[in-house]
């Protein structure tokens, strides 16, 4: 009798471990929204309370855990006893049979059960869990008071369940698996990264920013629109910090196709739409998720001060989670061509000297090295196609602009003629200039 009653011992031991096992795997497993979504639809408040303090819960779990496996080890080492009167084979036996009977039915199965079916085995042993942590009462916080002390770092209220840590270790893995494509996992890391990372380093900064004007007309933000390839605009008053709205391509031309010729001359004051503004310190996830919810593509950043840091559009957000967004305009084209009548193709990453080179000047410039700086200096504002400017006797033109930016990527050089000369250093284009330029080639157009 007593040697049938031992064996139902080590039998419930082993059971009831394993039982604690998946249960804590599931816990483990299971992300905190879902257990969250669970508690919506359970009546009982054990799973509220493991919850409130899963570490407190988890901590138990694995202390019943090993106490059920140590109690049911030594009912089968006293079985065994009984059964051989040896207790040097009987300490072996027991050991190698509890070791089969921990790495199967303890340590494998219910692990991957718990996982598999994570929910469904919360909702079954949540009020198993409370009971096991509410017996131990206060010996859960110590351990973890003790398990703080030998480990660097303190326990978080998160830390029992799937944190987002191991889900890309486990990410990183199955990348190196090759389960599932580089791209794949970048894309999954870079959703991650959303909530790191800031406006500030996905903006368009201010000094890149291309704007128009408060009382310029229609056709002059036409003119503009057409030259930049942007379709929305800011539009300011004194200075960039002085944002009175944001003018659409798409209400301009509302106004000026098949409309009366006066409407050329309206201020585009009056069609400008209200900017939306954010801090320059909000997160890029928290943003996207609010330009999809108001159907808005741009926002104004502003710094600590209220001033004008930048703007920042939908796509700017999408290229975090998907990389550099490009279009059929883009080519490869090489850094310089030599082109007809003497001049020259060059990028606009091209450095200065290398510039120089080409038309056998020495060319020196301490605050800008390459020749996209130096047009946009020189010009004293964003270059856009079609701007022009005269520097040491040197022509430069924006030829086109790449990328979803559209910043100027190509640049035509040639030796001006000595009547500009008076165009270089000393005598910048103004921002009227550049506009009455751009109305007037479109007008020719």
């Amino acid at each position: 009798m007593t040697i049938w009653l031992l064996a139902l011992m080590g039998l419930l031991f082993a059971l009831t471990a394993a039982l604690v096992t998946a249960a804590e795997a599931a816990f483990s497993y299971l992300p905190r929204q879902e257990g969250e979504a669970l508690l919506a639809g359970s009546r009982t408040s054990s799973l509220r309370r493991i919850l409130d303090a899963p570490v407190a819960h988890m901590h138990a779990l694995r202390f019943w855990r090993v106490w059920f496996e140590m109690a049911g080890a030594v009912a089968v080492a006293i079985l065994l006893h009984d059964l051989l009167d040896n207790v040097w084979l009987a300490g072996l036996l027991a050991t190698a049979v509890m070791a089969a009977i921990g790495f199967v039915i303890v340590g494998v199965s219910p692990r991957q059960l718990g996982r598999t079916h994570a929910p469904a085995v919360v909702r079954m042993t949540a009020g198993l869990v409370s009971f096991l942590c509410a017996v131990l009462g206060p010996v859960p916080r110590w351990l973890v008071r003790i398990g703080s002390s030998i480990t660097p770092g303190a326990a978080r209220d998160e830390a029992a369940f799937f944190t987002q840590e191991e889900f890309r270790e486990l990410l990183s893995r199955a990348s190196d698996a090759e389960m599932i494509e580089d791209n794949e996992a970048e894309l999954i890391h870079s959703v991650f990264e959303l909530g790191d990372t800031k406006v500030r380093s996905v903006m368009v900064p201010r000094t890149d920013m291309v704007t128009i004007d408060s009382g310029s007309t229609l056709s002059q933000a036409m003119a503009l629109f057409l030259r930049s390839g942007y379709s929305r605009i800011p539009v300011i008053g004194e200075s960039s910090d002085d944002i009175r709205g944001l003018l659409y391509l798409k209400d301009v031309v509302a106004n000026l196709h098949g409309r009366p010729a006066s409407n050329l001359t309206r201020p585009v004051d009056s069609e400008c739409r209200p900017a939306r503004y954010v801090p320059e310190s909000k997160p890029v996830g928290d943003l996207l998720r609010e330009l999809q919810r108001e159907s808005t593509h741009v926002a104004i950043v502003i710094d600590e001060y209220g001033g004008t840091a930048g703007l920042v559009t939908l796509e700017d957000l999408i290229e975090e989670i998907v990389g550099e967004i490009v279009d059929e305009y883009d080519s490869e084209v090489p850094e310089q061509e030599r082109l007809d009548d003497g001049e020259f193709r060059v990028s606009a990453r091209m450095g200065i000297d290398d510039l120089g080179e080409l038309f056998g000047l020495d060319l020196d410039d301490e605050e800008v090295d390459t020749v996209g700086g130096l047009l946009a200096k020189t010009l004293g504002r964003v270059p856009i196609v079609g701007s022009e400017v005269t520097i040491d006797g040197i022509g430069l033109r924006a030829e086109r602009v790449e990328g979803r930016r559209n910043r100027v990527s190509h640049v035509i050089a040639y030796r001006a003629p000595t009547d500009y000369a008076h165009l270089s250093q000393h005598g910048r284009h103004t921002a009227q200039d550049d506009r009455e330029t751009i109305e007037a080639d479109h007008e020719r157009r």
